[in-house]
């Protein structure tokens, strides 16, 4: 059967249920596993095509179709289905809004319970620009024939209740919003392409809807009651009230937070403090969260806050652990009165526990009668995320670059027409950023111009924020987008975070040469060092159009692994941008001229044609022993000793200059009053071509007692380059490279 017909006689099946429920839009909600019988998955009840809303349609699929392109599997892991659509779906159909929507039966009002929306998402590559579920109440008098009659306009109200930006690289995500409506509704799955990368295509799945009554586990829109939150009984002067508009015309939410965004939609309520008489000045009101269990990974609080009003107090979230009640801390402050009359605005904060806790949200008076504090649509997530506004708080780091860089410094270049740091916002030159936002703002973020051309290879620059205060470990969390234009390049650069104390720079991240197109999610320990300075230092390759970004900036108080993997840096790691990296250089003779040992090539001092291989740049970047007609040993050692008992696999790149049989480069263990040889080449080994170099690859056994290493260049006539050694603790094998390379006693 064509697909045209299909869609006809699923359009007669409408026409038909609308006819026999009548003219009043009142629908089961459209739960849908999008399940396959035989071949086919099926849409449950939603509604077969878009067409009303002139856009485009999903479609339904296994992932075992030979047509089509979604996800392999569905959120159950097998192939039984799912609704998905394509950037070629919407690049091409002859709608012209150029997106899709997956849209539910209308519904009849949730009422002031709300209702809460589950499902599962998946998003993959370059041609998906965003994903968004959105509330649509309707102004039409009867949808249902409206949706069925092309002659009747379907008039309905916007409200965005989930945004995401990026891939999710394929990998179903869980969901979940609550959401409310005092009219008949719809929810719509939306999927935005991005025009620039649609040759790329892409997909956006969704799969396991779900609608259930009340509000979602750790949510609250405080329509009907607190939800879980209940008043502190003994430990505070008053209780928090639920209003629907404030009664007083210079202080209190007019209406509640989502009719700031979309008046007629809801006529919701809000929680909030009520200064009148008998409260005073200082007296302080709490909200208290149920006992939330402890966190495996960082969580989001999201809120929003309206502090309309001349006398207004302070508003703190607090953090009070369940075992430790007197051990309170203060993740979250805001005082004085908002930008704006009655304005919501929306805020978060990065949660963090390694037991049970309680969160509170404590509002105090300012001034009599003129002080009102409200909050609403509260939610509990997975993910850190910047605290918003972003002087709620006096931690260190957090942002979103929307407004400021939030204490980051950019350093200043007065004599550059160009320059290679900057605070830029998303447009046609720029891609978009990261920071999901509810007013469709341009996104602003930091960006590392890699096409400045006043700046050589290698050149890096650093945002800082001086003087952090890390008095315990930290995590920094954060975005990164890294990419080049210009396809046939491979190496643009390379992204750190480095800590600077007193006793000097060490590197704690590092990505080199990553292209993904779109924004990856970082993360990485700062250890307990007291003050000192952070910094993203970024290094360049040769110019070319690209850039590295950083967007979404948090730091909370705990441990966690660095992410990506590719970006973990042992204390030996080294490209020999500009220094050694804490290695040292020394020659079997004290008395060695400086020529005679390990050094590092710059622009003024390196050898002939050769590119460094980090970047393929010229003009330095690695280490060389270059001797001619004498015979030299020359000793690279490795920094500290490396951790007691840990295999390490050690990969390093080398070139031969001018090799001589009598010329020897080898990897040596230092261990205890003894040395280990534990890989070696020879200048006669293989005939080496100019220019050119060798991955070394050998395995380091763990030892009782650790050790260090070092590389051993023996020369005469030629001479050793070194590039880019890493250290990796072994998961899998550790192949000695090359095959010429050989290991000795």
């Amino acid at each position: 059967m064509s697909d045209s017909n299909t869609k006809s006689r699923m359009k007669m099946v409408f026409v038909f249920l609308a006819f026999a429920l009548g003219a009043t839009p009142v629908h089961a909600q459209a739960d849908c596993s999008f399940n396959a019988t035989g071949s086919l998955a099926s849409v449950c009840s939603l509604l077969e095509d878009s067409d009303a809303f002139a856009v485009a349609s999903w479609r339904v699929g296994t992932g075992t179709e030979p047509t089509g392109w979604g996800p392999p599997v569905d959120n159950g892991n097998d192939p039984r289905g799912y609704g998905f659509t394509t950037a070629h779906d919407m690049l091409h159909t002859a709608q012209p809004h150029k997106k899709a929507w997956l849209v539910t039966q209308p519904s009849a009002r949730t009422g002031p319970q709300g209702k809460c929306l589950e499902f599962a998402y998946a998003t993959y590559g370059l041609g998906i620009e965003e994903f968004q579920v959105i509330l649509l109440t309707y102004l039409t008098e009867d949808v249902n024939d409206a949706l069925q009659n092309a002659s009747i306009p379907v008039t309905f109200k916007r409200t965005n209740l989930m945004k995401h930006k990026g891939s999710t690289l394929g990998q179903w995500e869980q969901a979940r919003v609550t959401f409310s409506a005092k009219g008949d509704f719809s929810v719509a799955f939306e999927a935005v392409p991005n025009a620039m990368y649609g040759r790329y295509t892409g997909y956006v799945a969704v799969d396991d809807i779900t609608f259930k009554d009340g509000p979602c586990e750790n949510e609250c829109i405080f329509d009907l009651n607190f939800c879980e939150l209940t008043n502190e009984p003994n430990n505070d002067d008053f209780d928090w009230s639920l209003g629907r508009g404030s009664g007083k015309t210079n202080t209190g939410p007019t209406r509640d937070q989502a009719f700031y965004f979309t008046d007629s939609v809801t006529s919701g309520g809000y929680a909030f403090i009520d200064s009148r008489y008998p409260r005073t000045a200082g007296e302080v009101a709490q909200l208290v969260s149920p006992a939330l269990d402890a966190t495996d990974s960082p969580m989001c609080l999201k809120f929003w806050v309206n502090m309309y009003g001349t006398g207004i107090g302070a508003l703190r979230v607090l953090y009070v652990p369940t075992t430790t009640p007197d051990n309170i801390r203060e993740l979250w402050k805001q005082e004085g009165s908002s930008s704006g009359p009655d304005y919501w605005y929306p805020s978060q904060v990065t949660v963090f526990s390694a037991e049970n806790f309680n969160l509170v949200f404590e509002a105090s008076v300012g001034s009599q009668g003129s002080g009102d504090i409200a909050i609403d649509t509260m939610t509990y997530s997975p993910g850190p995320c910047p605290r918003q506004p972003s002087l709620s708080s006096s931690s260190w780091g957090d942002c979103t670059f929307m407004e400021n860089t939030c204490g980051w410094q950019i350093p200043y270049f007065p004599d550059e027409v160009c320059s290679m740091l900057g605070r830029v916002s998303e447009n046609s030159e720029n891609p978009p950023g990261h920071t999901e936002n509810d007013f469709n703002l341009r996104d602003s973020y930091i960006q590392f111009d890699l096409n400045c051309y006043q700046q050589q290879p290698r050149h890096a620059v650093s945002l800082t924020f001086e003087n952090a205060n890390i008095a315990s470990e930290m995590c920094l969390s954060f975005w990164v987008f890294m990419y080049a234009r210009v396809q046939s390049v491979s190496k643009i650069g390379a992204l750190s975070v480095v800590l600077r104390t007193a006793g000097g720079n060490e590197t704690l991240w590092r990505l080199e040469n990553e292209q993904h197109a779109t924004w990856m999610y970082a993360q990485v320990t700062i250890p307990a060092v007291g003050v000192a300075s952070v910094a993203f230092q970024g290094t360049k390759a040769a110019s070319l159009i690209g850039m590295i970004g950083v967007d979404d900036v948090a730091v909370f108080n705990a441990a966690c692994e660095v992410l990506p993997e590719q970006a973990r840096v042992e204390a030996a790691d080294c490209s020999f941008d500009q220094d050694l990296c804490g290695w040292s250089a020394q020659n079997e003779s004290p008395s060695a001229r400086p020529s005679e040992v390990w050094r590092l090539a710059t622009r003024e001092g390196s050898v002939g044609s050769l590119l460094d291989h980090t970047f393929g740049a010229d003009g330095g970047g690695y280490v060389y022993l270059d001797v001619f007609n004498t015979d030299v040993v020359g000793w690279l050692r490795s920094p500290n000793n490396l951790e007691k008992n840990a295999t390490y696999c050690l990969s390093f790149y080398f070139a031969a200059l001018f090799p001589d049989a009598r010329d020897e480069l080898a990897v040596v263990k230092d261990l205890v009053g003894t040395q280990e040889r534990v890989w070696r080449v020879g200048g006669d080994s293989v005939r080496f071509e100019d220019n050119q170099w060798y991955k070394g690859q050998v395995e380091l056994e763990a030892v009782e007692d650790g050790f260090t290493l070092h590389f051993e260049g023996r020369v005469s006539r030629g001479g050793w380059a070194l590039d880019d050694v890493r250290l990796r603790k072994t998961r899998t094998s550790c192949k000695m490279t090359p095959d010429f390379a050989e290991q000795t006693p």
